[in-house]
């Protein structure tokens, strides 16, 4: 049975794809259109199942192949993505969903109704908390990176281009700093990824989020 499931693992990965999806949407319908929050809970149930059976997948299959190859790199990417962007995505997916269902059935929602623990944060309050995002991401980077090198080596210093520190960065985000293609373009990616996350976590210091009529 194992063996079947490996043979057709990219099959079986959109099957876990199809679920999460459905599992997404179903979850929505029932929180919202269906004002049935109680059972919508046991679809988050089904969608972190179906995150478990890619990553069951992907060990089984590196396990059989002895390989970290390109299906290992793609369930990463989506492991890491939901660590990572896609629980604060699904937030802003649930709020905008949770609005757009009440203009629907002309209710009107409260703002602590609809996110207290996002929305109600302004200021240095708000601006600590995105920090404390960006310290989950850059943790588990790390952690991530740390493997893949682990896995595969680093690139030696020789194989980086001379020049100032410009032309260093624009290496690494084009090239990558793992010996693995695939697993290094992942690296350069993801490291412009978190460049991207500093600056716009910078800016919630310089430019604080201010409360509704607050113009000061």
């Amino acid at each position: 049975m194992i063996d079947f499931i490996l043979d057709h693992k990219w099959i079986f990965f959109i099957a876990g794809e199809v679920i999460f999806w459905v599992s997404l949407i179903g979850f929505i319908l029932l929180r919202y259109a269906l004002n049935l929050p109680q059972l919508s809970r046991y679809l988050i149930g089904l969608w972190l199942a179906s995150d478990l059976w890619l990553i069951t997948i992907g060990v089984l299959d590196y396990m059989r192949t002895g390989s970290f190859q390109t299906f290992q790199l793609i369930i990463l990417i989506f492991v890491i993505y939901a660590l990572t962007a896609g629980k604060k995505d699904f937030q802003k997916l649930d709020r905008s969903i949770k609005r757009l269902i009440a203009k629907w059935k002309g209710t009107s929602l409260q703002e602590d109704e609809i996110d207290p623990m996002q929305e109600s944060l302004y200021g240095l309050a708000h601006a600590m908390k995105e920090l404390k995002n960006f310290g989950i991401h850059i943790l588990i980077y790390g952690i991530v990176m740390a493997i893949l090198v682990i896995m595969f080596g680093f690139k030696g210093f020789g194989e980086f281009p001379g020049g100032d520190l410009g032309d260093m960065i624009d290496y690494v985000i084009s090239h990558g700093f793992i010996q693995h293609p695939t697993a290094s373009k992942i690296s350069g990616i993801w490291t412009l990824v978190l460049g991207i996350d500093a600056m716009i976590t910078v800016t919630y210091f310089i430019f604080p989020k201010k409360a509704p009529g607050n113009k000061n």
